[in-house]
């Protein structure tokens, strides 16, 4: 049985190359996000002022930009984590990520209880006189025509690629390590807080509670494709409050 269990962790990278592996995945999706804006900013003819701010405040909202972007990111981080993954001698895709299906069982007590997260936190917002749909939702969708393209690079993009690195690839390594599965899943959680800098403190740490209820249910049923559709799902929601308050305050 040891040796059983040490062949299963000779066949995925362990904590220390997991932190730098995703570190390059990160600075790779850096890169190409860069590379989209530069294009971007070239093929429209934009004329960006000499304050930093200023520019940065024309570009934020763009909802096609961020479309781009999340399309751009989420295939060169597909075969990022592909190409690492191979690396690693023994190891073998399917394992390693979770590309697996739950059971239903399974399925439905996470479904329940991404529910009840979605509740609870719309009323928390409620309560404490925070607008459940963020100024970035509204000010992004508003900036497209025809929004499709956005609600597509949200919807399954996104998820595909950000529950890929975050539940897929880090928690996996991270999990050999004295954090165990419990301090993996904090810390990856931690790590997508961190990248939503788009929101305020408290949407940050909303995402970060979001985080937490994905990355167990990815330990606990060892599927992504769980944690993907949660993820699709509670976007999803997302987008439907967004459009329900843009006609509300149109009205």
């Amino acid at each position: 049985m040891p040796n059983d269990k040490l062949e299963q962790q000779r066949s995925f990278w362990g904590p220390i190359a997991t932190i730098l592996w995703g570190l390059f995945i990160a600075f790779v999706i850096v890169i190409t996000q860069a590379i989209a804006v530069i294009a971007y900013i070239a093929t429209k003819g934009i004329v960006l002022s000499r304050q930093v701010s200023v520019a940065v405040a024309q570009l934020q909202y763009d909802g096609l930009l961020l479309s781009i972007c999340t399309f751009s990111s989420a295939v060169v981080c597909w075969l990022a984590i592909i190409v690492v993954v191979k690396l690693k001698r023994g190891s073998r895709i399917r394992e390693y990520l979770g590309l697996v299906l739950p059971a239903k069982r399974q399925f439905l007590v996470w479904f329940l209880i991404l529910l009840g997260f979605i509740v609870l936190s719309d009323g928390l917002s409620l309560l404490i006189g925070k607008p459940i749909v963020p100024e970035f939702m509204s000010k992004t969708y508003t900036s497209l025509n025809s929004p499709w393209i956005l609600w597509m690079a949200l919807l399954v993009a996104a998820p595909f690629s950000e529950e890929l690195f975050f539940r897929g690839f880090l928690i996996k390594g991270l999990s050999a390590s004295v954090l165990r599965w419990y301090g993996a899943v904090i810390l990856s959680s931690l790590a997508w807080a961190i990248v939503h800098q788009q929101y305020d403190l408290y949407g940050v740490v909303t995402i970060f509670a979001l985080g937490l209820i994905l990355g167990v249910a990815r330990v606990k049923t060892g599927s992504i494709f769980l944690t993907m559709f949660l993820h699709f799902f509670c976007t999803l929601i997302a987008i439907a409050e967004t459009l329900v308050h843009l006609r509300w305050i149109s009205a």
